[in-house]
């Protein structure tokens, strides 16, 4: 592990090398990963994946909301996977730009994440009309 320090201001910053392996642990979540956003587990929760970071302002519950509200899904089976930087580096920064600041949070990351619950009800919804042969 590699720890990087700056000290101005009070910042302390750090990070582990190398990247791609961190990914590779979260990969391994037991579930079928309907997009880079969303996890259907076997016990038929829904895992959300959101890449910014909660700081007490309600960045996580409102995003995971705008996903549960797209996949229409029961909130009490809703848990959250936090993405780290280096999966978001493994994954060709699929989730964007990761900073978090006051309420920018939800502001600027509403629109894809909506997308992106958005995406997976409609990939859902096929695969189930797909294996109930439905046209």
């Amino acid at each position: 592990m590699i720890q990087t320090a700056t000290v101005g201001g009070g910042l302390a910053v750090g990070f582990n090398v190398p990247l791609a392996f961190a990914a590779d642990a979260k990969n391994a979540v037991k579930g079928s990963e309907v997009n880079a956003w969303v996890v259907v587990k076997p016990d038929n929760t829904c895992m959300i994946r959101v890449a910014r970071s909660e700081m007490g302002q309600g960045t996580h519950t409102g995003l995971l909301q705008l996903v549960a509200e797209e996949l229409e899904c029961d909130w009490k089976k809703v848990s959250i996977d936090p993405v780290t930087a280096d999966e978001n580096l493994a994954r060709k920064r699929v989730w964007g730009e990761m900073g978090t600041g006051g309420s920018r949070g939800i502001r600027i990351s509403q629109d894809y994440v909506r997308r992106g619950g958005a995406v997976a009800r409609m990939m859902l919804l096929q695969a189930a009309a797909d294996q109930w042969k439905c046209r």
